[in-house]
């Protein structure tokens, strides 16, 4: 019968009304200045495309930016593929930030040296967080990236950075990924975003009624009951149905009867993939061959590289594949041939046998090679494509592995990988390309599996050129796992055993001291320190100098010798500022100095260090979160909390994104600490959850002072002073026994004060004579003698001592050993009597406690007033309105102005030493205080302040 059926080139999205409101909603946000998320999942050809061009439509017809990407087969190895597509970054671009960006992915590679590798990742993930950013200012701004499952590590990665970074942005982020299989970096960025409130979207398939829907949308008339029935195969996928539709109507395959369409036929393919396989058998055999060619280079590809592939001339492959065209299998999208949807895609290269891909594959890389693309760009065709045995394609792979070192580690591993598994046993190249793996698993963060492999190396017989890194790297990837044991025990068979020059030995040494010195063998740590130095200043290299001071500074300074370390610190810094080999190193001096000056008392030019060393930070991030939450405590000790509190959210944010357990807990200890102080129970209780248990450990890290600190100090807080002090006290037997001074300070005075209030006069007295010690390690440190003079004071009952222990608190700008040495020497003065002078030492550390905002200690401080006859006034705390201008801190007001001026949050984060992080956490706050929700609004407030 002849075909009286046609069919529409439009489709409405049928069945979605709830995930078009959805996708509305965002929109609408979107147009409001506000941020969100939106992960859309479902099976290919369930409709994912037509709801992301719903939403892209909708946003531009609101005045959006519009930046989308797509995932690629065969370009998972192209790092920032997906990202650079969708912001249009190229070195060719007109914009100058983009054209930078583009130069930066591309001039990288093997050169770089190995401890940066990685932070180029890094940097350019900064700038593009920043373009988006920038965007964002000048209008709204929709992100889509299509087809994760594809997508690059690297663009993983920068959508991640940009949805976290940007919560306060004019931006909508939205990406769409397959459910299943999905590769594990993909399903850790769709936790991560719904983690920080991403909206999911699942798209499941449409019932019967929408198909039927569907099906009379297409048709201009209702589909009959066999139609319908047929429809059903699809299994509610809506491609599948509107292609079944397709084929039918084009094969004359449909009637019209009375109101209703009906097939002709009862035949049916089995599937999507069956259905396109049966149109390719129309096709010329030249244009079949190309549209082979074309799918094996992958679903959106270029016509010159399909010439180039095939072997023909351009035009001659444009009037092949006009067929195909014409069959609708092949679309165009700026200068690249697309197929109309992945699964045609998929069915075309599925039906190429896998031999005959294979070498489809190994062409396509030789061609495109040859003209002259990049071995990353080949990568995937070479790893499709390459046999057992093949060295070329070793070498291509081994070369493109090079240049993604830098900007995606991930790849790098995927890379050699493969090369590994084209490598025949007993080839000479085996023990070079294993080492190759060894530092591309410590790059990418695999340590665990770094230190197996470079152990399998070593211990069979190897390349004797080799043995030496990867000692070095085993080394390296022992000390991140912890495994001090092994590690002490690998450099002193590597010292007794191998050929190692002053730089190895020195680099070997200087691991072997941390790992002595934090597994509670501090002389040891100072001996193997020592001998580096030696060794190091004997070959008169600056570089391995600052590694041996480095060493040298921890160890001494861990006992208590704060001076000493102090000057190792300003010697390493020195060196390190007038030799520029020392900038290859993984070191951050500046850091160990200014932590150096904070452990002597020197908290001023502690934090000009640490903002010097931020200055490098920011571009390298090797060191970020370890300065980021130094310059913390600096806010922290001297009572800035209202500034100390998002610099320490913004330190264990960083500590998270790089996976440092002890700086997350060390964040969340102070913020504890201040929770306490201010009255909160509650909050400091939750934030306690989050480190609590570390101190139920057998083996206590070695920050479990601060922890022990915090966690003590609520518990006495809540009543239960017996718990408290056990906590206490197991800390500190435990520093003693390994003479770890570091955190006297903040455990020997609470200890001391419990254990004389519980009875236990016998360990006050034994905690205030080994604080007695360290005062004699380090008598130019205020804090250490008036410690010093504290306890013994308080155990003795003799307020002479511990008025000389507030005079020396007074030299220091610290808080907590000011008002604590004040309220001491108080509590002894009024039991003797002299209730006039302890009420002047009251109102001192009230002042401290009121100016920190430590409402629950000044209330402390006002109870032990009140029965001297002190009558201090209401003041309280520093009360600020709750909304408005003035109820802004003076760092709020900083960063408000300089977003008013335009700043970028990195920007705003370089100029304030801070990081984009707490820049995100004080604009929170101050949007919350002045009732904006943009930064359009923010600046008309800062504006409106300034009038």
């Amino acid at each position: 019968m002849a075909n009286d059926v046609g069919v529409s080139s439009v489709e409405r999205l049928v069945g979605r009304e709830a995930e078009l409101a959805l996708a509305a909603a965002a929109v609408r946000e979107l147009g409001a200045g506000r941020a969100s998320a939106l992960a859309i999942e479902g099976e290919a050809g369930i409709g994912k495309t037509r709801l992301v061009q719903s939403i892209v439509g909708d946003a531009r017809s609101r005045g959006a930016d519009v930046f989308w990407g797509q995932g690629h087969p065969f370009e998972r190895t192209r790092p920032f593929g997906l990202v650079a597509a969708a912001l249009g970054v190229s070195r060719r671009s007109s914009d100058p930030r983009r054209a930078a960006i583009g130069s930066l992915l591309s001039g990288v590679g093997g050169g770089t040296p190995p401890h940066a590798v990685g932070d180029v990742q890094y940097r350019v993930v900064d700038e593009i967080v920043d373009l988006v950013e920038t965007s964002c200012a000048e209008r709204p701004v929709l992100l889509v990236a299509e087809d994760l499952h594809w997508a690059d590590s690297a663009s993983l990665l920068a959508i991640l950075s940009v949805a976290r970074q940007l919560p306060l942005a004019a931006l909508l982020v939205v990406v769409t990924a397959r459910p299943s299989p999905l590769p594990a970096d993909v399903a850790r960025l769709l936790d991560d975003l719904a983690a920080g409130g991403a909206r999911g979207v699942r798209l499941e398939p449409l019932t019967s009624d929408d198909v039927v829907v569907l099906a009379g949308q297409i048709l201009g008339a209702s589909p009959g009951p066999t139609l319908s029935a047929m429809l059903a195969k699809a299994g509610g996928n809506p491609l599948w149905a509107v292609a079944t539709l397709r084929a039918l109507a084009a094969g004359g395959m449909l009637r019209r009867a009375e109101d209703v369409v009906e097939p002709t036929t009862f035949e049916l393919p089995s599937s999507l993939s069956d259905l396109v396989i049966r149109r390719l058998r129309h096709l010329p055999r030249a244009t079949l061959e190309l549209l082979q060619v074309t799918a094996v280079l992958g679903d959106a590809v270029s016509l010159r590289d399909v010439a180039a592939v095939a072997n023909r001339p351009p035009a001659e492959v444009v009037a092949q594949l006009r067929e195909a065209f014409d069959d609708q299998l092949l679309d165009e999208n700026d200068d690249r041939v697309v197929f109309r949807h992945q699964l045609v895609h998929d069915a075309i290269y599925q039906h190429v046998p896998l031999p005959s891909r294979r070498l489809l594959h190994r062409e396509a890389a030789v061609a495109l090679m040859a003209a002259g693309a990049n071995p990353l760009d080949v990568a995937d065709h070479l790893m499709l494509g390459a046999e057992p045995g093949d060295e070329e394609a070793i070498a291509w792979l081994r070369d493109a592995a090079r240049e993604a070192s830098a900007t995606a580690p991930p790849v790098t591993v995927e890379l050699l990988a493969r090369a590994e598994a084209l490598l025949p046993d007993g080839h000479s190249d085996v023990d070079p390309l294993a080492a190759e793996m060894v530092q591309a698993l410590l790059r990418a963060g695999q340590v665990a599996e770094a230190s197996a492999r470079a152990e399998a190396v070593l211990g069979r017989q190897h390349a004797v050129e080799l043995d030496i890194p990867l000692r070095l790297a085993l080394l390296g990837a022992l000390a991140l796992q912890n495994r001090a044991a092994e590690l002490i025990a690998l450099v002193q068979t590597s010292l007794d055993s191998a050929p190692l020059g002053p730089a190895e030995q020195v680099l070997m040494l200087a691991q072997q001291s941390w790992a002595l010195t934090y597994a509670d063998d501090r002389r040891a740590g100072e001996t193997a320190a020592v001998r580096a130095l030696a060794i190091a200043e004997e070959a008169g290299d600056a570089a391995i100098t600052v590694w041996a001071l480095t060493a040298l500074l921890v160890a001494v300074g861990r006992e208590g010798r704060y001076g000493e370390a102090l000057a190792h610190a300003r010697r390493a810094a020195a060196l390190a500022a007038g030799s520029p080999d020392t900038r290859t190193l993984p070191l951050q001096p500046r850091l160990f100095l200014g932590l150096a000056l904070h452990d002597c008392d020197l908290v001023d030019e502690a934090r000009a260090a640490y903002r010097e060393a931020l200055d490098d930070e920011f571009g390298s991030r090797l060191w970020l979160s370890e300065t980021l939450m130094a310059d913390a405590q600096v806010s922290f000790v001297i009572g800035e909390w209202e500034d100390a509190v998002p610099r320490l959210i913004a330190g264990g944010e960083a500590a998270q994104e790089k996976g440092n357990p002890l700086l997350i807990s060390q964040s969340l200890a102070y913020r504890t600490i201040i929770a306490t102080a201010k009255g909160d129970h509650r909050a400091a209780g939750e934030l306690a959850s989050g480190f609590r248990d570390l101190l139920q450990d057998e083996r206590l890290s070695y920050n479990a002072g601060i922890l022990a600190f915090a966690v003590a100090g609520l518990e006495a807080a809540e009543g239960d002073r017996r718990r408290a002090y056990d906590l206490l006290l197991r800390c500190w037997r435990l520093d003693a026994a390994r003479e770890n001074r570091y955190y006297h300070r903040c455990l020997a005075p609470d200890l001391v004060r419990l254990a004389l209030a519980l009875g236990h006069r016998d360990v006050a007295a034994e905690a205030a004579g080994t604080v007695a010690e360290g005062a004699r390690l380090a008598p130019e440190v205020p804090t250490v003698r008036s410690l010093a003079l504290r306890c013994q004071g308080l155990v003795d009952g003799d307020a002479e001592p511990l008025l000389e222990a507030v005079a020396l608190a007074r030299r220091t700008r610290l808080l907590i050993e000011h008002a604590g040495a004040c309220e001491d020497a108080a509590t002894v003065l009024a039991e003797g009597g002299r209730r006039k002078e302890a009420a002047a030492l009251l109102a001192e550390a009230l002042e401290r406690y009121e100016h920190a905002g430590a409402d629950a200690w000044a209330r402390r401080v006002r109870a032990q007033l009140r029965p001297l006859g002190a009558r201090p006034g209401a003041r309280g705390s520093r009360k600020r309105p709750a909304h408005g201008w003035e109820s802004l801190t003076a760092t709020e007001r900083a960063v408000s102005q300089l977003v008013a001026e335009g700043l970028t949050n990195s920007a705003v984060a370089r100029r304030l030493y801070m990081s984009p992080h707490t820049v995100n956490t004080h604009l929170r706050h101050v949007f919350s205080k002045l009732g904006v929700s943009n930064r359009v609004a923010l600046a008309a407030e800062v504006h409106r302040a300034a009038g």
